[in-house]
């Protein structure tokens, strides 16, 4: 059987507007004509919350309507992914709200992207991912890159089907979240891991933005001092010839980040979402591979940590998740990340929340007759509806 090419699938499904988020601002001279009388902003690209399966979003986003916005916003400049790589993670989760804790069971789409994902283990796994990877290199701007964040479970899989897809050439770095403050075990027989993977990939290696990034040292160092001459690093010398040194308290980023991972006593970040990542991670891989004002995406998007990291740098963005309570917890967290750009007196920018409508639905209910007329008439109607408040 020939397979499907998953860059002609769904092509043309249209999104639908859920609301439009946006706080008022104070009006200035320098940009009264991006807002209306009572300051909120009604020109230019506004970012994008989207509720869904990302297959069918980056289908539509790369051939609907949204194509256009985004070639005009500059292009996709750069997709942060931290897809569902915890096999036996069947979207169910423990959420602490006022001091309780809650239990929260996956819907009826979720179970299904559950069972697609993990049905046949590493394999089905490596089949979801290889789709979606194909439409994001393909939405990607020719500068572009993509971080494809994962463990030891997956890592092998995901760098030959990046290779597959974006080209060995086109591969940049493998890093290395190193969480240093994890709370070691011993019992399982093995050195307790305190890593995860980060992959790196250029869409074209020709192209791509990258910043050299330097971090505080713990302790100052003497080293000597390097002076570029004629394109070449050499020790610099004195009018004697004698080589010169310096002091550094910096030392340049490599591909070993020491990031501490979020904890329970964290009051300020931690919105104990299972899959949170701290925003110094996401931080480091925007100011390391783009510029303000462009574009970036994250299609397993979580807590919403990759939107709020772009919003508070100036990036624009667009980011999607299929479960609702994930799309629930971004957009109170940017509605947050809002208020506190606007009582700082800086620039943010409104947000969208869409969904596919009715299109989706039928597209879960209907392929392959995944389930009974019971269970179709059973489940929820997505169109017309809207994200819960808090």
């Amino acid at each position: 059987m020939e397979r499907q090419d998953p860059r002609r699938v769904h092509d043309r499904a249209a999104f639908q507007t859920l609301e439009h988020i946006d706080e008022p601002r104070k009006e200035t001279k320098t940009q009264a004509d991006l807002f209306d009388s009572r300051g909120r902003q009604t020109k230019e690209w506004s970012n994008k919350l989207i509720w869904g399966d990302n297959k069918l979003i980056l289908s539509s986003l790369k051939a609907g309507p949204l194509r256009q916005q985004i070639e005009d916003a500059g292009g996709l400049k750069l997709i942060y992914i931290d897809p569902p790589f915890d096999v036996g993670a069947d979207f169910s989760m423990d959420i602490e709200i006022g001091g309780e804790t809650f239990h929260k069971e996956p819907n009826l789409l979720e179970q299904i992207a559950y069972r697609d994902t993990w049905g046949r283990g590493a394999d089905s796994f490596v089949s979801m991912i290889y789709e979606r990877l194909a439409l994001m290199h393909d939405l990607l701007a020719r500068d572009g890159s993509l971080f494809l964040h994962c463990d030891w479970r997956v890592s092998a899989y995901l760098r030959l089907a990046l290779d597959e897809i974006f080209g060995r050439a086109n591969f940049r770095n493998e890093l290395y979240w190193y969480y240093y403050n994890k709370m070691p075990d011993t019992r399982k027989g093995v050195f307790p891991r305190a890593t995860d993977t980060i992959l790196w990939y250029a869409k074209d290696r020709s192209s791509y933005h990258f910043e050299a990034l330097e971090e505080a040292r713990a302790t100052a160092v003497k080293q000597l001092k390097r002076v570029k001459v004629d394109g070449r690093m050499i020790n610099a010398r004195d009018e004697n010839g004698n080589v010169m040194y310096e002091t550094r308290t910096e030392r340049v980023v490599d591909n070993v980040w020491r990031i501490s991972m979020l904890q329970p006593a964290d009051k300020t970040e931690n919105l104990f979402f299972p899959t949170q990542k701290p925003e110094a991670l996401i931080r480091r891989v925007l100011e390391a591979t783009t510029k303000e004002g462009d574009l970036v995406a994250d299609f397993f998007v979580g807590s919403g940590t990759t939107a709020a990291v772009a919003e508070k740098l100036g990036r624009k963005w667009i980011a999607t998740d299929l479960g609702k309570f994930g799309v629930h917890t971004t957009r109170k967290r940017l509605i947050g990340v809002q208020r506190e750009m606007k009582a700082a007196d800086q620039n943010f920018r409104a947000f969208e929340v869409l969904n596919l409508g009715r299109y989706e639905r039928q597209a879960y209910l209907n392929i392959g007759g995944r389930l009974s007329a019971d269970q179709r008439a059973a489940a929820p109607r997505r169109e017309g509806t809207r994200v819960p408040r808090p």
